[in-house]
């Protein structure tokens, strides 16, 4: 039994030093790493940081993105690119108000376009149309290239019920990226919400045909797969919203009722 001591004081020493590295808690984490970099020299720059925390990101890596995230900012706390693409991946993992909290940090220090579409979709997935809408509209007024901002303003003014202004935003981020299986979706949406349930479908189609793994902005959000399922559901024969069936000319029975005076006429004069 003595021989297991060791063993056993080892495993928790190994806890204590993975535990807090595992850990998704952002700022309790940062505080607890910046404990121990005081006087330190940072193991390398900030850009090797945003680097591998962008390459988590793109592998959708949410675990690894927090930690490289939470450790460059133990060193370099008031990097902007850092704040977002850890308030960025707080979004992903449904972490809506810490995203929000994480991008406004960042966005004083460097007010780009690209800071306030972030923080706009942190907004939609809590729910705050109004807020996100004004980031999207400061968004496009410092860059009116950068779309994202136009699908986070679309999406905020359906959430106020302005359905006609959504479409506008949206058709004006299409316009610039025709190819954004993103803005199709969002499209869909509004769309369906109007209970355009051809048009919806039309949208959902493209947004799958361009890319049916797209990634969703936040969880809740939904994939366009599952909107289409939706709307087939919802828009089918006999549904409220579906196109009703087809009906005959009026042309044609005027012909069928010709036909059947002639039959008459003819049997009389036999």
């Amino acid at each position: 039994m003595r021989m297991c001591y060791p063993v056993f004081i080892l495993l928790l020493v190994l806890a204590g030093l993975f535990v807090p590295a595992c850990s998704a808690g952002g700022s309790a984490s940062i505080s607890s790493v910046a404990a121990t970099t005081e006087g330190a020299t940072p193991p390398q720059d900030a850009a090797a940081f945003i680097s591998q925390a962008q390459a988590a990101v793109a592998d959708r890596n949410w675990t690894s993105s927090m930690l490289i995230t939470t450790r460059g900012l133990a060193w370099y706390p008031e990097n902007p690119d850092l704040l977002c693409v850890q308030g960025y991946t707080f979004r992903k993992i449904g972490q809506f108000q810490k995203s929000v909290d994480t991008v406004s940090r960042a966005i004083p220090l460097d007010p780009k376009a690209v800071r306030f579409a972030n923080r706009g979709y942190g907004y939609l997935a809590l729910g705050n149309y109004s807020a996100a809408l004004a980031d999207a509209q400061t968004g496009i007024g410092k860059d009116a290239n950068y779309t994202a901002n136009y699908a986070v303003e679309a999406l905020a003014l359906q959430g106020m019920g302005r359905n006609t202004e959504a479409l506008a935003a949206i058709d004006q981020a299409l316009a610039q990226d025709p190819n954004s299986a993103h803005y199709w979706y969002v499209k869909g949406r509004i769309l369906a919400s109007g209970g355009d349930c051809a048009g919806a479908k039309t949208a959902f189609e493209k947004s799958i045909a361009i890319d049916p793994d797209y990634n969703i902005p936040y969880p809740g959000f939904g994939t366009a797969q599952e909107s289409l399922a939706a709307l087939d559901a919802s828009c089918g024969p006999g549904k409220a919203g579906a196109s009703p069936a087809p009906t005959k000319a009026p042309l044609g029975w005027a012909l069928v009722v010709a036909a059947l005076g002639a039959v008459m006429v003819m049997g009389m004069r036999k």
